[in-house]
C-alpha cells in the first residue's frame, strides 16, 4: 500500500499492484503511471529520477516523459501508460496497460 507521502511531489515510486508493476511518478501536483520496466534492458523505472521533467532510467539513463511514456525527441522508445483516477482519498488504476506513447492527464487528487 502506497500512499501520496510516501511519493513526495518531483519523485517517483516502484509500485506492485497484482500481476503488475507500475512506475507511479508525482510531478507537477499530478500522479502519472508507467510501466515499471525500462525497454532497453528491464531497468526499473519507478527507482529513476526526474531529470528535466523526464523519467530517467537509473540503469542506463534513458528518458520518458511521463504524460506520454514517450522519450524526447530525437529518440524514440516508448512505454505503456495507465490511466488513474484519484477521488476522495481513493485510488482507481485501470491495469489495462494503454499503447505505447499514449498521452495522459495525469491524475490530481481531489477531496
Amino acid at each position: 500500500r502506497v500512499g501520496r507521502a510516501d511519493i513526495p511531489p518531483g519523485t517517483g515510486r516502484h509500485v506492485e499492484v497484482g500481476d503488475y508493476v507500475l512506475a507511479v511518478f508525482h510531478l507537477d501536483g499530478r500522479f502519472f503511471v508507467l510501466d515499471g520496466f525500462c525497454p532497453h534492458q528491464g531497468g526499473p523505472l519507478g527507482e529513476g529520477k526526474i531529470i528535466d521533467g523526464c523519467i530517467t532510467c537509473p540503469w542506463h539513463g534513458y528518458q520518458y516523459l511521463p504524460q506520454n511514456g514517450q522519450s524526447p525527441p530525437p529518440f524514440k522508445e516508448k512505454v505503456s501508460t495507465y490511466d488513474l483516477l484519484i477521488t476522495n482519498n481513493k485510488v482507481f488504476l485501470n491495469p489495462v496497460p494503454l499503447a505505447e506513447g499514449t498521452e495522459r492527464p495525469g491524475a490530481i487528487i481531489s477531496n
